[in-house]
């Protein structure tokens, strides 16, 4: 039978690798996918660039989940399915995300004309969901391996005072 001590140390370990898990392996997976997906945009975004005129749009076919990425000097009127669409930007590029299938507007509101550049791309989000699934399930069995080195600490002082 492991002693209590031992059985301490490898909860602590546990709930450790959890918590890097968690806190840094996740956002560092999100932030990497989100970064690819970013670059595959710029590349879509080089090939295909448009100059819209005053009130002009042009209509894409887009579906849930995927990321509407443009490049303009100003934030242009998005629409997915004649609904407005938030979007943020910096530095000209902007960003708008679909959670729905559909078609999405993208439309001058400007007088003068602007050029635009565009991409759909989607991110892979599952390597972030399975270190977070990971770090809780190590957390739990950090959490029950502690537990259960707690017990066998009570049960051990509890039989050396009889």
């Amino acid at each position: 039978m492991p002693s209590a001590r031992r059985l301490f140390t490898i909860g602590i370990v546990i709930l450790a690798v959890a918590v890097v898990l968690l806190f840094i392996v996740s956002p560092y997976a999100l932030e990497s996918t989100f970064s690819n997906s970013l670059k595959q945009a710029q590349k879509q975004i080089n090939l295909s660039t448009y100059l819209l005129a005053p009130n002009q749009n042009i209509s894409i076919s887009i579906s849930q989940g995927k990321l509407l990425i443009y490049n303009s000097s100003n934030p242009l009127k998005v629409l997915i399915n004649g609904q407005s669409v938030s979007q943020a930007g910096s530095n000209n590029i902007w960003v708008a995300a679909s959670t729905t299938n559909g078609t999405i507007t993208i439309a001058n509101n400007y007088t003068v004309p602007i050029r635009i550049g565009y991409a759909i791309v989607g991110i892979v989000l599952w390597p972030s969901y399975l270190s977070i699934f990971l770090s809780i399930i190590l957390g739990i069995v950090g959490v029950v391996i502690i537990a259960y080195g707690t017990i066998i600490s009570i049960r051990n002082k509890s039989k050396l005072m009889k």
